[in-house]
């Protein structure tokens, strides 16, 4: 190591110690301050993808996953081309809900499937539903992660709502503010009524849906539900238009 390269760790070493002192006395300052919500998580939130992006360049670039068509994606960097209809319903019917905690397996990909129906239950638009079917489809390529957990972890949610746009990207969803929330508000409502029936030893009561979890839950193959349903609502991706 030669003299110059000392003198770079060392500064970066500095910085590094000086970003914890800043940190420390943020977490002081924030105690006392009126700042909250979603204005706080968003600036956090920017913090966290600047570092994430710092050790993204330490360690040569983000790390590509494989999946289970063949393909590559880049998670925390994601093409929209290498996003595959096929590679969600799979990953999704394999992933289950609420942290593998219920009294039973239940797939994020039927869960999907539920909030879109509830979406189109509800009078959304035709790219509402569409993302009612796919607003879960980035735990294809991160996992998932219990939502009261997810709260605490900024870097996650900044690449979770990175790797959505992707998503919508890849599917052309335009979604309005108005289909957003119609969608929020419906996995919400599925969300908890899951919680009832799945973890019955909770404080959790059921919900009042447009759409009846019972009208879904004929069809064993869970992966070919999720793209029969895709399929139906014409959710295709920029490569596979292509093909």
């Amino acid at each position: 190591m030669n003299g110059l390269d000392g003198d770079e760790n060392g500064s970066l070493e500095r910085r590094l110690e000086a970003l914890e002192d800043e940190l420390a006395t943020l977490r002081r300052t924030q105690r006392t301050s009126h700042e909250g919500g979603s204005a706080l998580r968003t600036r956090v939130e920017a913090v966290a993808g600047e570092l994430q992006a710092l050790l993204a360049e330490a360690n040569g670039g983000h790390g590509t996953i494989d999946t289970r068509t063949g393909g590559r994606i880049t998670p925390l960097e994601a093409d929209p081309d290498a996003v595959s209809l096929d590679d969600i319903a799979h990953a999704l019917s394999n992933l289950t809900r609420f942290a593998g905690q219920g009294t039973e397996f239940y797939s994020v990909a039927r869960h999907s499937v539920h909030v879109s129906h509830e979406v189109e239950a509800r009078g959304g638009s035709r790219d509402a539903i569409r993302w009612g079917l796919l607003h879960d489809a980035t735990e294809a390529y991160l996992a998932d992660v219990p939502a009261p957990v997810k709260r605490s972890l900024p870097g996650y949610t900044r690449v979770e709502a990175d790797l959505a746009a992707t998503v919508r990207d890849a599917f052309e969803i335009d979604l309005s503010s108005a289909d957003g929330r119609l969608v929020e508000a419906a996995d919400s409502a599925v969300g908890r009524d899951e919680l009832a029936r799945y973890l019955p030893n909770g404080d959790h009561e059921r919900q009042a849906l447009e759409c009846e979890p019972p009208v879904l839950e004929q069809e064993d193959d869970v992966a070919e539900l999720f793209v029969q349903r895709a399929r139906a609502l014409g959710c295709e991706t920029h490569s596979s238009r292509a093909e």
